[in-house]
C-alpha cells in the first residue's frame, strides 16, 4: 500500500515569537498507562471478561503443548502464565509488543530471523495499521489486500521457514479493537523443526 502525501514549502513566513516559555515534558506518564492499558480496558466490565486475541494466544500454547514460553509484550497481558526467561530457554517465543510493528520492514524480517536463531518457534502479533509505517517497502507483486499482503510479504521474505496466519479477520470498526494485543497472529518456524 502506497500513500503519497503533497509537500508544501513556505519561504520567508514570519512566526509570532511565543511569549510563554515552552517545556517539552517526557511522556514517561503516558508510557506508564500504556503498561497498564489491559487491565484499563478490562475496567469498563462489570463482569470478568477476556481478550479474544489474548485467549487465543493462550489456548494456542495449551493445545500445542509448549511449556517455556518467551513473551515480549508493551502492556499487561499473560501475567497469569509461566515465562521463561530468555529465548534460547523457550520452546516458544511470543511477541505481543506494538513496537515490533514499527520497525521498517526489513528489520522485522531481520528480528524475525534473530528470534528464530534463538528459539525455533515464534508466535508473532503485528499490528496491520503499523506495518510499513515509514513506507520503506514496495512490492507491487503483493495482493492489494492489505492483510493478505502482510502474510505474503512474510512468506516471501522468509524462505524455508513455515509461515501461517492465524489471524481472525474481520472489519475494523473500532469496536473490536484493542492495543492490548495486535490483530494479525503468525505462527513462524523452521521447516527442519517440524513435528508433523
Amino acid at each position: 500500500m502506497t500513500f503519497v502525501f503533497r509537500c508544501v514549502t513556505i519561504y520567508n513566513m514570519h512566526f509570532v515569537t511565543p511569549q510563554k516559555q515552552i517545556i517539552v515534558q517526557p511522556t514517561k506518564a503516558l508510557y506508564k498507562w500504556s503498561r497498564i492499558f489491559n487491565r484499563l480496558q478490562r475496567n469498563f466490565f462489570t463482569e470478568p471478561v477476556e481478550l479474544r486475541r489474548e485467549r487465543q494466544i493462550q489456548d494456542f500454547i495449551t493445545l500445542n503443548g509448549y511449556q517455556q514460553v518467551r513473551f515480549k509484550t508493551d502492556t499487561d497481558v499473560f501475567d497469569n502464565l509461566p515465562k521463561a526467561q530468555h529465548s534460547a530457554e523457550a520452546d516458544l517465543v511470543v511477541i505481543t509488543d506494538q513496537k515490533f510493528s514499527r520497525y521498517p520492514c526489513p528489520v522485522i524480517i531481520e528480528k524475525i530471523q534473530w528470534h528464530l536463531e534463538q528459539c525455533s518457534a515464534l508466535y508473532l502479533c503485528l499490528n496491520r495499521h503499523y506495518i510499513n509505517i515509514d513506507n520503506s517497502y514496495h512490492d507491487t507483486a503483493l495482493s492489494r489486500e492489505f492483510t493478505v499482503a502482510i502474510t505474503q510479504w512474510l512468506k516471501k521474505s522468509l524462505p524455508g521457514v513455515d509461515v501461517v496466519d492465524l489471524s481472525l479477520n474481520y472489519l475494523d470498526t473500532g469496536r473490536q479493537f484493542t492495543w492490548a494485543v495486535p490483530d494479525r497472529h503468525y505462527f513462524i518456524r523452521k521447516f527442519n523443526d517440524q513435528t508433523d
